[in-house]
């Protein structure tokens, strides 16, 4: 399979194909900030920053520094292109995060645990870096929303990998609580993804999504066939909502 998110080309397209609508983000900082009090937060790592889509709306959200760790250098530039005044960006991975111990509040990954090579370590590794009674959030797809991926239907290639790599919401919630964590919330957020039939086809054409990035040319292009036409049958001014979760866990004491 392809690297999903290591060149140059990629990730130029990333923001544009995954962006999220300011009213998108701001539901997401609100159901976080519901379940992890902004009192409670000095320091939040960003783990599996990508280009930062969300890392400085962290740092306004709770006012404080934020740190963003990304393994792939080509997302990692333009995450340093922005300038954000309150964040430093770090080369990393989850398996190997380079922070001292017992040092964020709140770990927040994206859209990260699906890729994760080596689960456990990397989750031991976020309970190295948070402080004793520190938080852990995690925003993923789980495999109970795939009925509702209007994209992932169109490419069944795209499907079969999603199918084998995505946990189910009780195996997340388990590899996680394993780890000396407590799970205190869970909530599936239906975000605003695009707000036309016209602008979903036309993001999920930028091939940013890491399954599609995967899969061959040649199924890529019959699947957006197939998407152009489903797109071409619904009503054009129509939202597109899709689902992820969000969970957050609570380190548990010693």
């Amino acid at each position: 399979m392809k690297n999903a998110y290591g060149e140059t080309e990629t990730a130029r397209r990333y923001d544009s194909a995954r962006g999220l609508a300011a009213e998108t983000k701001t539901l997401w900082l609100e159901t976080l900030k519901a379940a992890v009090p902004v009192s409670e937060v000095a320091c939040i790592l960003d783990l599996g920053c990508g280009t930062g889509r969300f890392t400085s709306a962290l740092a306004e959200a709770y006012g404080c520094a934020v740190v963003g760790v990304e393994p792939s250098t080509a997302m990692l530039d333009i995450a340093r292109s922005r300038g954000e005044p309150h964040v430093v960006w770090k080369q990393g991975g989850a398996e190997d995060i380079p922070l001292e111990s017992g040092s964020v509040d709140l770990v927040f990954m994206s859209q990260v645990f699906h890729h994760l090579a080596e689960r456990g370590r990397a989750l031991r590794e976020v309970g190295r870096v948070l402080t004793p009674t520190g938080y852990f959030a995690v925003r993923n797809g789980t495999r109970e929303q795939h009925e509702e991926l209007a994209w992932l239907k169109c490419f069944p290639e795209a499907l079969e990998l999603e199918e084998r790599r995505m946990p189910s919401r009780r195996e997340l919630a388990e590899a996680v609580c394993a780890q000396s964590f407590d799970l205190i919330s869970r909530r599936t957020v239906r975000q605003l993804f695009a707000s036309s039939y016209e602008e979903y086809f036309e993001k999920i054409s930028q091939r940013g999504l890491s399954s599609l990035i995967a899969i061959g040319d040649a199924a890529f292009e019959s699947g957006l066939e197939r998407l152009r036409h489903f797109v071409s049958l619904q009503p054009r001014e129509t939202p597109v909502h899709e689902p992820v979760d969000l969970f957050v866990f609570r380190k548990r004491p010693a």
